[in-house]
């Protein structure tokens, strides 16, 4: 009864009808926007009004089509979403790194590379390995943390990643990394040998905004000859796991499946 008396129906209705929006590059009508939030046309008719008054969505005038206009983009930009991610999960970051007692690091898509936002390392650290805020990288299927990201992105991009991370390589090169990112999606997070590090077994989870995709992995780079498999499985996966999810809420993101 609390939940029913706490609705924002017009609220509900217009949240719900820019996200519908926002999954389709070529617009919808009044009545595709209608049959994809699971409204009448008469309930969508005013608050789509609203939303083309305030400058959110516009309406073609030949085709009849609505659209997203960059009125989001624009408030985004206020407080840039990276600076708000880092802010987030820096403090979540040394937490996790001080009850691992190993590095971890936060890695975003930034122009068709990965790029290294965020690192914490434990107080106590006296080996191991880590990598430097800055460090850019390949988008690769190499990479954990690109195969991580890569694995929760919208199904219908599927293909066009894919074809992305392998570029010049095999149809079969394709089809393994087709079931790899099948796994880690199924699984919810990946764990692998480093192409890079020697000796070095990666555990990554994604970051994912409020439609379940990826914006960033928080990857933890586990030393073999430091951390046992049964330690790394038991303790550190679940730990790795939480911290993400905490990030993921923290900026108004889904939780993990």
């Amino acid at each position: 009864m609390k939940d029913e008396k706490s609705r924002v129906p017009a609220l509900e209705k217009g949240l719900d009808i820019l996200e519908a929006l926002a999954r389709e590059q070529h617009g919808l009508s009044q009545k595709e926007v209608a049959e994809r939030v699971g409204r009448s046309v008469s309930e969508v008719f005013r608050v789509l009004g609203e939303l083309e008054k305030r400058g959110y969505i516009a309406r073609d005038v030949d085709s009849g089509l609505y659209t997203l206009t960059l009125r989001l983009f624009e408030l985004a930009h206020i407080h840039p979403p990276t600076r708000r991610l880092i802010s987030v999960a820096t403090g979540k970051m040394e937490v996790l790194a001080n009850k691992i007692e190993a590095s971890c690091h936060l890695t975003t898509r930034q122009q068709g590379k990965l790029m290294v936002v965020a690192q914490a390392q434990p107080d106590t650290l006296l080996m191991g390995w880590s990598v430097k805020v800055g460090a850019i990288f390949p988008y690769s299927h190499t990479f954990a943390s690109a195969r991580t990201i890569a694995a929760h992105q919208l199904p219908e991009h599927t293909s066009e990643i894919i074809t992305e991370m392998t570029k010049g390589e095999s149809r079969s090169s394709q089809r393994r990394l087709m079931q790899q990112l099948e796994a880690i999606r199924e699984q919810g997070y990946e764990i692998s040998n480093s192409t890079i590090a020697p000796g070095v077994t990666d555990v990554s989870c994604p970051i994912l905004n409020h439609l379940g995709i990826a914006i960033a992995a928080l990857t933890v780079p586990t030393v073999g000859a430091l951390v046992s498999e049964d330690k790394r499985n038991a303790t550190i996966v679940p730990m790795v796991r939480v911290a993400a999810q905490e990030i993921s809420a923290a900026i108004g993101g889904q939780s993990h499946p």
